[in-house]
């Protein structure tokens, strides 16, 4: 296990509660590169450290929320290392005209730059501020001008199941659906678009109730799954009985694609990112069983906890690769990646 040092509690930085030196990486069980499925960039002069953390960790293709203005710069920055999921304008988020009208416009420039898997992020919180859900006219509206394009479909739908309830952030009494209604909207739309891929984010969405994701993806062969939301996935595995998880991730190894769900900030430094990647490692490819060194405001008792899974190695070829080229570059872009572009 990689040196831990004491560190004084005040100069804990929240990425490393335990000290850990993120530069010393760990040795992976397989050398192949990994396709990170879901991260958020801008700002070539931004990405660059987080490409520093990516290389370090062996990350090669990478797929990205970034904002229609940066993709140009990026692509011309860093050429054949990123895909472009297509997301409104975030800072026009609100109900009305305007937001859906520029959205509108965005579908089609995406595309253009050769975008071909979209984002509905329709979580509570967002769905709340949007006024409207994925059953809204003006929603199906938008899918069905991306569906008629030629997207494939990615969807945010759940957040961590303990967020849910009186007296939490998604209280009914603020109008907020239970965790469970809140995914009724999903199924409708899988049952609309049985012929496109349907990426659903942080595993869906529902970490926490496996069965029910499980009969989700026995019904709906084109739905998958990512593993992003590093602080949820790491909390959701450590607070439920192991082996049944573990086994969940064997069963859907040909369904299940990797994902850090980084976001590139100012506030960011090389062992922010590396801390993510370093913790998935730890997670997919070990047996630690101990503290997480990532702070986690949502943990029981504040402290929060990493246990890891062990996956056998043919699993841990999918989720880092495999699967992803199958799904996204094969299905979704019509075509295979390029690795050795990303020398």
């Amino acid at each position: 296990m990689t040196e831990q040092v004491n560190v004084a509690k005040s100069a804990v930085p929240p990425h490393n509660r335990l000290g850990i030196n993120y530069r010393d990486i760990p040795r992976r069980k397989i050398s192949s590169l990994i396709i990170d499925a879901h991260t958020h960039t801008r700002d070539p002069a931004l990405t660059r450290e987080f490409l520093r953390a990516a290389d370090a960790y062996g990350i090669g293709k990478i797929w990205t929320m970034a904002p229609l203005e940066d993709v140009d710069a990026l692509r011309e920055a860093f050429p054949g290392r990123f895909e472009f999921i297509a997301i409104p304008k975030w800072q026009n988020l609100g109900p009305g005209e305007d937001f859906i009208k520029e959205w509108r416009r965005r579908i089609d420039a995406f595309y253009a730059r050769g975008s071909r898997l979209i984002k509905f992020h329709n979580a509570p919180g967002t769905q709340k501020r949007m006024g409207m859900n994925l059953d809204h006219p003006e929603m199906q509206s938008i899918m069905r001008q991306a569906y008629e394009l030629g997207y494939h479909f990615m969807t945010h739908v759940g957040d961590p199941k303990a967020w849910f309830g009186p007296g939490k952030k998604y209280d009914p009494k603020d109008g907020h659906k239970s965790y469970l209604e809140q995914f009724e909207m999903l199924d409708r739309m899988l049952e609309k678009y049985p012929d496109r891929v349907h990426l659903g984010a942080h595993i869906g969405g529902s970490l926490e109730e496996l069965d029910l994701l499980q009969r989700r993806l026995d019904r709906f062969p084109h739905y998958i799954v990512d593993s992003s939301a590093t602080k949820w996935i790491v909390r959701g595995i450590a607070e439920q009985p192991l082996e049944p998880v573990r086994e969940f991730f064997i069963r859907n190894q040909d369904r299940i694609l990797f994902g850090s769900d980084l976001v590139v900030g100012e506030k960011y430094d090389f062992d922010h990112y590396a801390s993510r990647y370093w913790v998935h490692l730890q997670q997919w490819e070990t047996s630690y069983h101990g503290e997480s060194p990532i702070d986690d405001p949502d943990a029981a008792n504040g402290v929060p906890y990493l246990h890891g899974l062990n996956l056998p190695a043919a699993v841990l070829e999918k989720l880092y690769h495999i699967n992803a080229e199958k799904w996204l570059f094969g299905k979704v872009l019509g075509k295979a990646p390029q690795p050795e572009s990303l020398a």
